[in-house]
């Protein structure tokens, strides 16, 4: 036992930095040296030294690489590649005073990018050793493509108490030939490698990445001493001492090059869909992976003004065209959009409904509704689906018209003369009056004419819920969980989520953009995470809050929204105009939720007290602060600019200057309301 610690005090102290040092040479071996011009990454790795049982504990190697990938984009189905460069390294002789007899099987592990598919990959040339004295030899670098983890040949550590790394199949291992030792002291050039993979799924970002790497020297201790060193990403400080217990695996690990996979553009909606002869009528064309258009055309016509928003959402300015339909193509600089129903721009002399404000009423009618849109002149009748409504004023941009009875959703269309409306996403009118709770399993409750589309209650959830929100017609609704998942239900589209991603803080609510073709998702810490037609217009992550964000809501527009923390300070971004705000107000007790006025010009915000703090022109219609409650306030949601509902944990609803249509209060609840929406 004496030995035995004398030994290991001895490695502690004869320079065990250099001597991990020297260990890692097998692996650097083979990734570094990069040409002086080329950018190369730095990755650390920690692993368990495995000599003396283990004694002495872990450590870390950092190690330099150089990918690159053959195009920043490539078109879905496309074949692209990663490419290493050659690297030339002596071998080192000594280090502090131990001496490094050979290193060999020295191997890198990659696993394969997920939406990628395997093709080929083949070294530049051979591996090149010029000892010290006597002639160069060379040899092939050994590659293997590993579809599953038992494939033969194929080597990858699994995850184990000293080990925590994983390297997922498919993975591709490239090392030099198994056995063959390369004397210290001599020089040691290894090729590139060129990787070719097809990219099967659009929108996604390939990134090549290294998971694991292995390599055995033989050092000059007492003997010759035969180690080999099997290490995992590590993102903490270099480890100049050894440490007891594994670092913690860095995951995912750096990313080494990387290549985005375009999807195919496709236009799914143009808003509005109709417009003037003349043209100059600025377009919303939404649709999927529109990045970086290169043209937009109107029937073959170049539009003007083409402005990006989003990946999914861009602005363009019709060009004059002839009375007809036509198609609106995009091309990007992977592809164009085919033809499809969904494209179409009608050029009409006719009436254009644009808008309808507001676009909920209830099924008796009696709803002042204003519609905007051009060449409204002389507007004889407007229909609410087959029924006709009492106009009450009409200019050439905007009617003023009565709601009739009626159920469901219709579209509102404007007659002049012989001409009708066309058919659009912008003039559609909800009678499904009421709101939706939404609990944290998932669960989901619906009152008044607000329907039912559909829960995630009885689901197995990998995070609770903690949001719900309502498609701007009522017959759908969104539900986002604290780890960025996205429900969708009803006539609610699903448009992305962060699931997949590592938040830094849990996300707690969920806003659409009024056209119902994204949503915007905010984490505690005002991250903000836009999908769809959601355009991002600032955060707060990554600054200093005073207390964490609870709530977002956002303008009619879609131009702007508002983040709100839980002592009441209030973040406007984009056309989001400030009103006031709670912050440096001393509240009884936390603000919980936020929502905006039908107009954008306004926005409530309410406590888990139930008190209500009302901005800009938000009327305030009453509070239940200062009611003894059974549950905390846990959100709000708005009625037009003068009244709001309140939902509490246990399901309860207050209403304020808004009808009341039922609520879960006194209902035993399998898990508790996080969220209110008005449908």
């Amino acid at each position: 036992m004496r030995a035995f610690r004398s030994t290991a005090t001895r490695l502690a102290t004869v320079g065990m930095v250099a001597l991990l040092g020297t260990l890692g040479v097998g692996a650097s071996a083979l990734v570094t040296a990069a040409p002086a011009s080329a950018a190369p990454i730095t990755q650390k790795f920690a692993f368990h030294i495995p000599i003396l049982g283990g004694a002495l504990g872990y450590s870390s190697a950092s190690i330099s690489s150089n990918w690159a990938g053959s195009a920043a984009s490539v078109k879905e189905g496309s074949n692209f590649t990663f490419t290493s460069q050659a690297t030339t390294q002596v071998i080192p002789t000594t280090n502090s005073g131990l001496s490094l007899l050979s290193i060999q099987d020295n191997i890198n592990y990659y696993p394969i990018p997920a939406g990628t598919s395997y093709v080929s990959a083949v070294a530049s040339g051979l591996v090149s050793f010029k000892p010290v004295s006597g002639p160069t030899t060379t040899s092939p670098l050994t590659i293997t493509y590993c579809p599953t983890t038992s494939s033969p040949g194929c080597s990858a550590n699994p995850t184990s108490a000293t080990f925590l790394g994983n390297t997922p199949a498919p993975y591709l291992q490239v090392g030099t030939q198994a056995g063959l030792k390369f004397a210290a002291g001599g020089t040691l050039t290894t090729p590139g490698v060129t990787v070719t993979l097809t990219g099967l799924t659009g929108g996604v970002t390939a990134n090549w990445t290294q998971t694991e790497f292995k390599t055995t020297s033989t050092i000059s201790f007492s003997g010759p001493l035969v180690v080999s060193v099997v290490g995992y990403p590590y993102g903490g400080p270099d480890i100049t001492s050894p440490v007891p217990t594994p670092p913690a695996l860095l995951s995912p690990p750096p990313t080494l090059a990387s290549v985005t996979v375009a999807g195919s553009a496709s236009v799914t909606s143009v808003l509005p869909n109709s417009g003037p002869l003349a043209g100059g009528t600025q377009v919303k064309v939404v649709g999927t992976f529109l990045d970086n258009p290169t043209s937009v055309t109107f029937g073959g016509v170049a539009a003007t003004n083409v402005t990006p928003l989003t990946s999914n959402s861009l602005l363009a300015t019709s060009p004059p065209g002839l009375a007809g339909t036509v198609d609106v193509k995009v091309t990007t600089a992977t592809s164009g959009s085919p033809v499809s129903a969904a494209d179409k721009f009608t050029y009409t002399t006719g009436p254009i409904v644009t808008g309808v404000s507001p676009n909920t009423g209830p099924p008796g009618g009696g709803t002042s509704v204003t519609i905007t849109g051009q060449q409204l002149a002389s507007a004889k009748l407007v229909h609410f689906g087959l029924t006709l409504a009492t106009i009450t004023s009409n200019t050439p941009t905007s009617i003023t018209a009565t709601s009739p009875a009626g159920s469901g959703v219709v579209n509102v269309r404007v007659r002049v003369g012989n001409q009708l409306s066309v058919v659009s996403q912008q003039d559609r009118f909800s009678y499904h009056t009421g709101y939706f709770l939404g609990a944290s399993d998932g669960g989901v409750f619906n009152y008044g004419n607000a329907p039912f589309s559909g829960s995630a209650g009885g689901t197995p959830l990998n995070k609770p819920v903690v949001g719900i929100a309502s498609t701007s017609d009522g017959a759908g609704y969104w539900m986002v969980a604290s780890d960025g998942g996205v429900f969708n239900y009803g006539d609610a589209r699903f448009y992305g989520s962060a699931g997949n991603l590592t938040l830094n803080s849990p996300v707690v609510g969920i806003v659409p953009t009024p056209d119902g073709f994204g949503y915007w998702l905010v984490a505690a810490d005002g991250g903000i995470f836009g999908y769809g037609d959601a355009q991002f217009f600032g955060s707060k992550g990554g600054s200093f809050l005073n207390q964490p964000v609870v709530g977002i809501t956002a303008k009619p527009d879609g131009g702007g929204y508002w983040l709100v923390a839980a002592d009441g300070g209030i973040f406007a971004y984009g056309n989001a105009g400030f009103y006031g705000s709670a912050g440096g107000t001393r509240l009884n007790k936390p603000v919980v939720g936020i929502t905006a006025t039908s107009t954008g010009k306004g926005y409530w915000m309410t406590a888990s007290d139930g008190g209500v703090f009302d901005y800009g022109d938000a009327a305030f219609a009453g509070s239940a602060g200062g009611v003894k409650l059974n549950s905390p306030v846990v959100g709000i949601a708005g009625n037009s600019n003068t009244g709001y509902w309140l939902g509490a944990a246990d399901g309860g609803v207050f209403n304020y200057g808004a009808p009341f249509y039922g609520s879960a209060g006194g209902t035993p609840l399998n898990k508790p309301i996080v969220g209110i929406a008005a449908s």
